[in-house]
């Protein structure tokens, strides 16, 4: 009920009684991804956050937050979902592309996921543009006024 009211403190509480209460790790895990939210630089990335939270996936793409989604879903290494999204909103492929390849190569893995091969040949991935693109979509993000207009890709 907290988290649907955007009530993140009084969520973070409430988790923090019932972990500690019941000693219940997984009530832990969100006391920090509640916390990470309130860290987020700008109102459309905390309400994305939040919405994801509360499960409601598809309120994040009904509010036009698309790079959010996208950018949740590289966050949670949940690749597949976020190259359908930038495929799908024909957005941010080689932001989605450069973040893979990036997770790869710090592993010291290859490419194997077909998806993945097919659009890093039909797409020029430019890590340094990729990522300076991300910073200018953040610094958007931080100069708007918090209308989510502006912010649809």
């Amino acid at each position: 009920m907290a988290i649907a009211n955007k009530e993140l403190t009084t969520a973070e509480v409430a988790y923090t009684v019932i972990g500690e209460k019941c000693n219940f790790l997984p009530q832990i895990d969100k006391v920090q991804y509640i916390n990470s939210i309130k860290d987020l630089p700008s109102k459309e990335s905390s309400m994305a956050h939040m919405m994801l939270f509360s499960g409601n996936v598809q309120g994040v793409l009904q509010a036009g937050l698309v790079y959010q989604a996208i950018q949740v879903h590289i966050n949670l290494y949940n690749w597949d979902r976020a190259l359908e999204l930038a495929v799908k909103h024909k957005t941010h492929v080689d932001t989605v592309l450069a973040h893979r390849q990036k997770y790869l190569e710090d592993f010291s893995k290859k490419e194997t996921n077909r998806r993945f091969l097919q659009y890093s040949g039909e797409v020029e991935v430019d890590h340094s543009s990729s990522f300076n693109s991300e910073k200018q979509h953040i610094q958007k993000m931080l100069t708007c006024d918090g209308i989510i207009s502006c912010f649809m890709i």
